[in-house]
C-alpha cells in the first residue's frame, strides 16, 4: 500500500511531512510526501513559514496520483488558502480510490507561532475540506479555533466534537485534555464518545500530533475499524515517547523519531 503526506516541511525532521514519512515506514507502508509550506525552525526557535509554490504543488500532486496507487492521505499544516484550494480539488478528484483521509489541523507551532494565513482559511477548511475527511485530529486550541467554542470541561469537548461532525467529517479525535496526572484523547463519532488516557510524561515533544495522525492513517488503510485504529495509533505513539524520554534530544522541545 502507498500513502501520501501533504504537510509542512520542518528542516529539523521533528514534524510535518518528514516525520509522517518516517511513521509510514515504521508501520510497514510505502509512502511519500509533498510539502504544502516551508518552515524555518529547529527544536528551540520558530522563525517563520512561507507557502509552497502553487505550480509546483499542482504538478507534484498530479505526478504522484497519476503514477502511484495512493490509498490514503494524511494532511497536516496547509497554511494558505490558495494551497488549500488546490489540495481540495485533487482530493475530490481522487477521493473514490482513497481508503482514508486524515487531517491534523496544524494551526499553531509547538513553539507558539501561528501556521495559517487568515480567517478565510479557517472558513475554507470547514466548508470545503471537512466533508472529505474520515478523521480530523485537532488539539484543544485547534478544535476551539475551528468551532469558536471554548473548551474547559468534558461537556465542552462533546459540544465541540458535535460541531466538527456537523461540518461533515466522519470521526473526530480531540487531543490533549488534561485531568489530574493524565492526558486524554477523546474519540467521537455520531454514535460514540470514548476517552483514552495516558500518564503525562515530563518532557515536551515536537511533532506528536503529526505522528499520531499519520499512524492513525496507517492503521486505517491496513483495515482496522475507526476506534481500533485510534487506539492502536495512540498506544504506538506513547511507546515511542516513553523510549525517547530516556535519552532526550533537542532544545526547548524534544525529537522522538
Amino acid at each position: 500500500m502507498y500513502v501520501l503526506s501533504l504537510a509542512g516541511l520542518d528542516p529539523s525532521g521533528g514534524a510535518g511531512v518528514l516525520v509522517d514519512v518516517k511513521v509510514f515506514s515504521l508501520l510497514g507502508l510505502k509512502g511519500g510526501g509533498i510539502p504544502t509550506a516551508l518552515t524555518l525552525q529547529n527544536t528551540s526557535v520558530f522563525k517563520g513559514w512561507v507557502p509552497i509554490d502553487l505550480d509546483y504543488f499542482k504538478e507534484a500532486l498530479q505526478m504522484v496520483f497519476s503514477d502511484l496507487p495512493v490509498t490514503g492521505v494524511k494532511i497536516g499544516m496547509v497554511g494558505a488558502c490558495e494551497v488549500l484550494e488546490i489540495l481540495v480539488f485533487y482530493l475530490r478528484k481522487y477521493r473514490q480510490q482513497l481508503l482514508a483521509v486524515v487531517y491534523d489541523p496544524v494551526l499553531k507551532a509547538t513553539l507558539n507561532h501561528p501556521l495559517f494565513s487568515s480567517e478565510e482559511f479557517l472558513d475554507l477548511v470547514k466548508r470545503e475540506l471537512l466533508p472529505l475527511l474520515d478523521f480530523i485530529t485537532p488539539n484543544l486550541y485547534e478544535a476551539s479555533l475551528l468551532t469558536g467554542k471554548e473548551i474547559k470541561t468534558e461537556e465542552d469537548l462533546e459540544k465541540t466534537a458535535k460541531t466538527l461532525l456537523e461540518y461533515g467529517c466522519k470521526q473526530v479525535v480531540i487531543t490533549g485534555y488534561q485531568k489530574k496526572n493524565k492526558i486524554y484523547d477523546y474519540f467521537f463519532s455520531k454514535e460514540e464518545k470514548i476517552p483514552l488516557g495516558k500518564k503525562r510524561l515530563s518532557l515536551e515533544f515536537h511533532g506528536t500530533g503529526c505522528a499520531f495522525s499519520s499512524s492513525l492513517l496507517s492503521f486505517l488503510v491496513k483495515g482496522f475499524p475507526p476506534f481500533s485504529a485510534f487506539k492502536k495509533a495512540k498506544n504506538w505513539l506513547y511507546l515511542y515517547l516513553k523510549k525517547a524520554s530516556v535519552q532526550p534530544l533537542g532544545g526547548k522541545i524534544c525529537l522522538f523519531l
